[in-house]
């Protein structure tokens, strides 16, 4: 039962009981027809893993394992080949339920959700290893138990041993004492007898052949969170809960006192109770109807093999390994992006290959999982073979020579690579092939996301931009659509958004610097290889647009139950008020879309009326400035100059417009608020939404199943119509056909004219003071707002923070002597003597500017030929000085980080703020990265973003395999002794053969388990 992906969400059904439950049996005596109810519904609700739980005993486990399940003639009888053969995939497990010697207050809530408190037993559950034979549980444990069966003074209690016949004797002499208990002997004598979970723990703990064979589940019918710790049975309650491995619950506040969200801490939580609790869940069937269907479809979900051993991994990771509910919300993500979740990779030879230059990938296949993959192995038996292959077929943005595989130095020499062919399969059922000697396409749609390892080094250990530029790309994703005013990429946003600031500072450098950089960007777009790459790009989205019509005929039609007289006249109603509401949502939705993009224009709008005001008075100014230096000259000629240019500025109705686009885009903003507390929301659009959707949701909860299932229908065309609108999309939201048409209409039909223009306004002027050039921080604003709350939420305890300030440029140091000659205060050391000035002053404010010009100028200073008045040009216009943002961890700058931290820094921003959510594959980021970075820095980031998109790691750290909880590892190796044939192997952690391969394989042999365990020990020590 172990899954080549790894470990995949499976459902469970803990608690199913048999017919031999003699406290309460609605199923009858025929077995047959229970066994065969029982695996048929199995199958129809897709259940892997079933606990066949039954009181005191394993009689009904025992029964089906050995007269139905291996018993192939009786299987046959009752099932088809292809049921016998799902049956099989499906893990049974013996499940013992007992009643204790324990009687506690519980607090229960009734279907009016009120508080009850009544005495009762507590229940316990021990769920068995399939792997421990029946004999040994019975022998060995349930026969070992023993129950009291009547007492005298003067004697000890008389104990019998924990059999069904001392059971139903018990119950015999108890209806014979009273004749008002009737009932089946065996009945009666269960429902009076209890055991003591001291004895329990004891026998389980001290027999090495249950040794991580079993789990004990206490059940909780109420919530946990809210019990009297004071109370007299506080104590009882307390231990009993101390030696639970798990809970039986679904109640969600319990499962947050499980998991110790409801303690101070987790560590104080398990000082308490001495491990994390997690919740597992079942239906507690007693009857056929009630079969695999828990109340308000709590099904409790499994992630791992199905086996017993993957169920344990529970205790290891008790957030992310179980899950009670509908579906997990992976199933969500990959049914609404399966675009972004490869299927599997497959390389063959080409046809006539004749293997002289080694077997190598000969129907090599790989399927791989949707969350972690980790892909191990020994050095250079194929890991980052595998990574590079991935990267080529998603057709990766980056350069070929960052390959470790595929470069020209190893097997794209001659007589290789060419002669195998790789494919990859993805969920939406597209597939790209490619020969492993081609490059990527860089004109093409990148579908994966690959940083090789050269790749990461190189970007960490130089001191260019490279770094920045790619901090950059993935901060720029995070800014909300409306704030990236149409532009497609961090550097294009600035460059908008400093025209204004910079226009304030300076026209002419305004102008220069604009038009040079937006000449770039023109140049770049009027090349065919922009053009190709939209076009492409249109071209994919088509594609898709038409794979989406085709999924329309797989959605089932499911006609209006309304008219259907033989409902209730209240459904009706209920049902005609759901679709009222449903009419009254999908307006709510249009009208919220429609006013997003309103607010995306007005801001738009609003940034270009106060650029063009801007313009309007700085040229004014200008004409102003130049007329009083000319005023003087035209007198000398008897001219007036006001007479000869006279200038009329009207800006008015400029500023009107300004005001009314604020306003506009003020009270936009206010109907979009999601707060219904925050000041203004009482118009908004989405707090509106919010309470149509509640109390349909409120509605829909009475609704019977042809009304669910009709409603469940309209749900899932109104998906499909938003996806294929997504897809359509409009002018100014990426990645769909609008966009990519208008992009290519612009680039033929107005760059041409806007590239010749930009060439013709290239200028330049030299004036600059230091309040307006302040005002260039505030562009760094929105970039902060858009990741702080992220960083604030994920890296308490590595201290990420984003900062602005003014920076000195690097060239100044050289610059400066451009003009001054070394001699005087400069004659020895002069550059270090110039670095020290500098660094006594951090530019802050202008009177520290002020002070460190004048500390300049008062120096001995022995200016070059003719450059005093450049010098003062270049000190006081301060174009050295640069207002940036900049990132710091533990409050160390970018420039101040080792490459290790580089490199942790950046992979934290791939994991945590990057919104493109196509699968990452990272090779061996462990080898810039210490063991303390990878544990501290990397494995919580990579917990997290594994729940967000598909993460493939080459790695041979076991902090990363084996900490971070991947759901697949993948086993590379190649046989250099048989002609370089390729193989692996792959599975999840609790997978046997899987796990050999980790001892063997990563480094520190047992450590990375040692540490699971020790976390385990930590938190689960013994069960008893």
């Amino acid at each position: 039962m172990n899954n080549l992906r790894g470990s995949i969400w499976k459902k469970c059904d803990f608690h199913v009981h048999t017919p031999f439950s003699a406290l309460a049996n609605n199923f009858g005596d025929d077995f047959d027809k229970y066994v065969k109810t029982l695996f048929k519904k199995a199958i129809e609700k897709k259940i892997k893993i079933i606990g066949i739980t039954d009181y005191f005993t394993i009689d009904g486990y025992k029964k089906i394992k050995k007269d139905y399940l291996n018993n192939p003639q009786k299987l046959k009888q009752l099932f088809s080949d292809e049921e016998v053969a799902e049956i099989k995939n499906i893990l049974l497990l013996p499940n013992v339920e007992f009643r204790l010697n324990k009687i506690v207050q519980i607090n229960k809530i009734n279907r009016d959700g009120k508080v009850k408190t009544e005495s009762g037993r507590i229940n316990l559950h021990v769920i068995f290893s399939d792997e421990l034979s029946t004999n040994l549980i019975e022998e060995s444990f349930l026969h070992d138990l023993d129950f009291v069966y009547e007492s005298d003074p003067d004697e000890s209690d008389k104990r019998k041993k924990l059999k069904t016949g001392n059971l139903s004797q018990l119950g015999r002499r108890l209806k014979s004492e009273q004749p008002d208990i009737t009932g089946p002997d065996l009945q009666v004598g269960m429902t009076h007898a209890v055991v003591d979970d001291g004895k329990i723990g004891a026998i389980l703990s001290e027999n090495n052949d249950f040794k991580g064979k079993y789990l004990v589940v206490v059940p909780s019918d109420e919530d946990l969170s809210d019990i009297q710790w004071k109370s007299q049975d506080g104590l009882t309650r307390k231990t009993i809960l101390q030696r639970a491995n798990a809970f039986f619950s679904s109640n969600a506040n319990t499962i947050a006192f499980g998991l110790g969200d409801k303690s101070g801490s987790e560590e104080q939580f398990v000082k308490e109770f001495k491990t994390i609790k997690p919740c597992i869940w079942g239906s507690d069937a007693h009857d056929f109807d009630k079969l695999f269907e828990p109340d308000e479809q709590r099904y409790c979900w499994i992630k791992a093999d199905a086996t017993f051993e993957g169920i344990r991994q529970i205790l290891f990771e008790p957030r992310d390994r179980v899950f009670i509910g509908e579906y997990p919300a992976l199933f969500s993500r990959i049914k609404s992006a399966r675009g972004n979740y490869i299927n599997s990779i497959s390389v063959n030879q080409i046809n006539g290959y004749d293997e002289r230059k080694g077997i190598w990938f000969k129907n090599f296949e790989l399927q791989l999982g949707f969350e972690l993959i980790a892909i191990i192995g020994n050095k250079g038996k194929g890991k980052s073979a595998i990574a590079d292959i991935i990267g080529l077929l998603g057709n990766s943005h980056v350069n070929n020579k960052d390959f470790s595989f595929l470069n020209s130095d190893k097997f794209r020499q001659k007589g290789y690579a060419e002669n195998f062919v790789g494919s990859m399969k993805w969920y939406d059922k597209t597939l790209y092939e490619k020969n492993l000697n081609e490059n990527v396409d860089l004109t093409t749609v990148e579908r994966v996301k690959y940083i090789p390892q050269s790749y990461l080094e190189k970007l960490c250990n130089n001191e260019d931009s490279g770094f920045k530029e790619e901090i950059n790309k993935v901060v720029f994703l995070r800014l909300d659509d409306s704030d990236k005013l149409g532009k497609k990429s961090f550097d294009e946003l600035e460059s908008f958004k400093t025209e204004l600031i910079a226009q304030q500072i300076d026209d002419l450098t305004l102008k220069l610097n604009s038009a040079n950089r937006t000449i770039d960007l023109l140049e770049k777009k009027s090349s065919s290889d922009y053009k190709k790459g939209i076009e492409n790009k249109r071209n994919i989205k088509t594609q898709e647009l038409a794979a989406h019509e085709k999924e329309k005929e797989n959605i089932v039609v499911v006609t209006n139950p309304e008219n259907d007289t033989t409902l209730s006249a209240e459904q009706r109603k209920k049902a005609e008020q759901v679709s009222l509401l449903e009419q009254q949502i999908t307006a709510q939705e249009a009208l919220i879309e429609s006013t997003t993009l309103e607010l995306s224009n007005l801001k738009i709008r609003q940034s270009d009326l106060v650029i063009l005001s801007s313009d309007v008075l700085r040229q004014q100014q200008n004409i102003e400035e130049w007329k009083a230096s000319k005023t003087a000259l035209f007198s000398q000629y008897g001219l007036d100059i006001n007479s000869i240019i006279n200038l009329n500025v009207d800006v008015s109705k400029l500023q009107e417009l300004i005001q009314q686009a604020n306003g506009s885009i003020k009270s936009t903003s206010d109907l979009l608020l999601a707060d219904a507390n925050a000041l203004g929301a009482q118009n908004s659009l989405v707090v509106k939404l919010n309470r149509l959707r509640h109390e349909k949701t409120q509605l829909e909860k009475d609704l019977e199943k042809p009304f669910k299932d009709y409603q469940d229908y309209l749900v899932k065309i109104k998906e499909w119509e938003a996806k294929q609108k997504a897809i359509v999309g409009n002018d100014v939201t990426d990645d769909t056909i609008k966009f990519y048409e208008k992009e290519l209409n612009y680039v033929e039909n107005e760059l041409p004219s806007e590239l010749t223009a930009q060439i013709e306004l290239r200028k330049s002027i030299v004036i600059n003071i230091y309040e307006q050039k302040k005002q260039i921080q505030e562009i760094y604003d929105k970039m902060k707002e858009a990741i702080s709350e992220v960083l604030e939420e994920y890296s308490a305890e590595q201290n990420i923070t984003i900062e602005s300030s003014f920076k000195v440029d690097k060239q100044f140091y050289t610059q400066f002597f451009d003009y001054v000659n070394r001699y005087g205060h400069f004659y020895q050391g002069g550059d270090e003597e110039l670095r020290k000035l500098t660094a006594k002053y951090n530019f802050d404010s202008s009177e520290r500017v002020k002070d460190f010009i004048d500390d300049i100028s008062n120096l001995d200073i022995r200016f070059k030929d003719n450059r005093k008045v450049d010098f003062y040009n270049y000190l006081c216009s301060l174009t050295y000085l640069r207002p940036e943002y900049d990132l710091r961890l533990n409050d160390k700058s970018l420039n101040q980080l080792s490459p290790g931290e580089k490199g942790g820094l950046l992979l934290v921003f791939y994991l945590v703020l990057d919104k493109d959510n196509k699968p990452l594959i990272i090779d061996q980021p462990e080898d810039i990265l210490d063991n303390q970075s990878v544990a501290e820095i990397l494995v919580p980031y990579i917990k997290r973003a594994k729940k967000l998109r598909q993460i493939i790691m080459v790695t041979h750290n076991p902090n990363l395999a084996i900490v971070a909880d991947a759901e697949q590892i993948v086993y590379m190796n190649i046989d250099k002794e048989n002609n370089y044939v390729v193989s692996c192997d792959s599975g999840g952690i609790e997978n046997p053969i899987m796990n050999g391969h980790i001892v063997d394989i990563l480094e520190g042999r047992m450590k990375a388990f040692d540490n699971r365990r020790v976390k385990y020990k930590k938190y689960v020590s013994s069960n008893f």
